[in-house]
């Protein structure tokens, strides 16, 4: 299948249309999706999520990782709010693409020094993410969270991609399947992000399992 390039991201990144996006929600852990992930040609996945012991519902395929500057900075996280959040997650990934998403430039200026010599580091433009944004009249009135904005850029980009662990419901558990995790704070619009998912997914621009 022929790759695109996702709109808003330097260098320039290629993916498949055959592509799934592992989000992070512990519904997840309610099917057993793994080997159905596991056939898309790209699997992405976020932050710090495991692969390991979830592969049965998650799979064991990452071809793109993506981190925010904290992630990205590997910044040691409080133990007793974040539960399983290892410092040198990104750090210690080998052989990686890896996509920054994080308004803060300082994370990509250490790229060298936060990540592994291995990796191919990627870099979102969040000029154009805003740009696209506004031309577009989203009502989203704070920055995207790493996943939806990626969904967006992907469907601006021509690609109609698969959603895993996506919750559109206002009343879903905001618990990672690996962890459980403290209440959304004010930086992302986490209700105003499910509507835009349940409106792509209405207009058919993404598909949700």
């Amino acid at each position: 299948m022929t790759n695109q390039q996702i709109f808003g991201i330097s260098p320039d990144l290629l993916v498949s249309k055959n592509i799934a996006i592992i989000g992070s929600s512990d519904s997840v852990l309610q099917r057993e999706d793994g080997e159905l992930i596991d056939t898309f040609e790209d699997v992405v996945r976020f932050n710090r999520a495991p692969v390991k012991e979830y592969e049965k519902h998650v799979g064991s395929k990452t071809t793109l990782r993506i981190a925010n500057n904290h992630v990205f900075n590997n910044n040691q996280e409080d133990p007793n709010i974040w539960t399983s959040q290892p410092r040198y997650f990104v750090k210690n990934l080998k052989n990686q693409r890896i996509l920054y998403f994080g308004r803060d430039l300082v994370p990509w200026r250490d790229r060298e020094s936060n990540t592994d010599e291995s990796c191919d580091l990627y870099c979102v433009d969040y000029g154009s993410l805003d740009f696209i944004k506004n031309i577009n009249n989203l009502n989203i009135s704070r920055d995207f969270s790493i996943g939806v904005g990626f969904i967006f850029l992907c469907v601006v980009s021509g690609i109609n991609p698969r959603l895993f662990g996506f919750d559109m419901e206002q009343t879903s558990s905001r618990s990672h399947y690996w962890e459980e995790r403290p209440p959304a704070g004010s930086c992302h619009g986490v209700n105003e992000e499910k509507e835009l998912l349940k409106y792509l997914y209405e207009t058919n621009k993404i598909t949700i399992t």
